[in-house]
């Protein structure tokens, strides 16, 4: 049996034991490890904008289930303003898609992208189709984002006005977590993010963990680009943050 430690940050959505053994399913033993914690800012304003007609807004971009749950909250209970079913929301990944859909009762495109850079190229074509060379979406995100969408959207014309509702930050407990849960006969360490490689690494070197000895995945470019500038070879990318794309990956 194969094993892997993942680096991912906790979801409400699915419990860990169930993540666990359907890794065991697959013959593969897997450990979780959650190096970041998140806290929500600025859902008053998010939740004003969210009950509000959209105006002129071409839609939102949902690039983490993450801002799914904080819009809900921002919410208060109270429903998203009719206007915005009809705009063009977008998302990164299956799980955002489905938790907009079943929390805000959003229809995002753009589930089948695995990063930000696959979103905004999907984003443009879109565009292209309808005949529209600018226009102006909302961003709401954490503060660890890397700006690649915001970017490319740019560059083509179009806006893109961040606001951010979380804070992601360290979780205070990941040394001791790393210290009880890492695994002697690892194998695959996989990072969902590049902070979560970012905040792992520290405390990797101060307990002299012998990073090369392991193969490391990551999911998307960014997270590869991160881990490669430490001098660390990346054995495998995963285009996409899903459990087919790691099981490929790990082949």
């Amino acid at each position: 049996m194969k094993n892997l430690v993942v680096f991912k940050s906790a979801s409400d959505e699915v419990c860990q034991d169930e993540i666990v053994q359907k890794y065991r399913d697959n013959g593969i033993s897997a450990t979780l490890i959650t190096p970041l914690v998140f806290t929500f800012k600025n859902l008053s304003e998010w939740g004003a904008i969210l009950r509000a007609d959209k105006g002129d807004v071409e839609g939102i971009i949902f690039t983490s289930p993450r801002s799914v749950e904080a819009s809900l909250e921002a919410l208060q209970d109270e429903n998203v303003h009719p206007s915005w079913h009809s705009a063009h929301n977008y998302c990164v990944g299956p799980t955002t898609g489905s938790l907009a859909s079943i929390k805000l009762q959003l229809k995002c495109q753009g589930e089948e992208s695995g990063n930000a850079e696959a979103l905004s190229d999907q984003i443009l074509k879109d565009m292209t189709k309808l005949g529209k060379t600018k226009g102006t979406f909302l961003f709401p995100c954490g503060n660890l984002k890397l700006g690649i969408l915001e970017r490319r959207l740019q560059e083509c014309g179009f806006t893109v006005k961040p606001i951010e509702i979380y804070e992601t930050t360290c979780n205070s407990k990941l040394e001791e977590e790393i210290r009880k849960k890492f695994p002697e006969n690892a194998e695959f360490l996989i990072f969902y993010s590049p902070s979560c490689f970012a905040f792992s690494l520290p405390v990797f070197r101060k307990l002299g963990v012998e990073l090369l000895k392991y193969k490391f995945l990551a999911i998307g470019p960014s997270t590869k680009k991160a881990i490669e500038e430490e001098g660390i070879e990346v054995f495998r990318t995963c285009e996409k943050p899903t459990f087919d794309y790691v099981l490929e990956a790990m082949s």
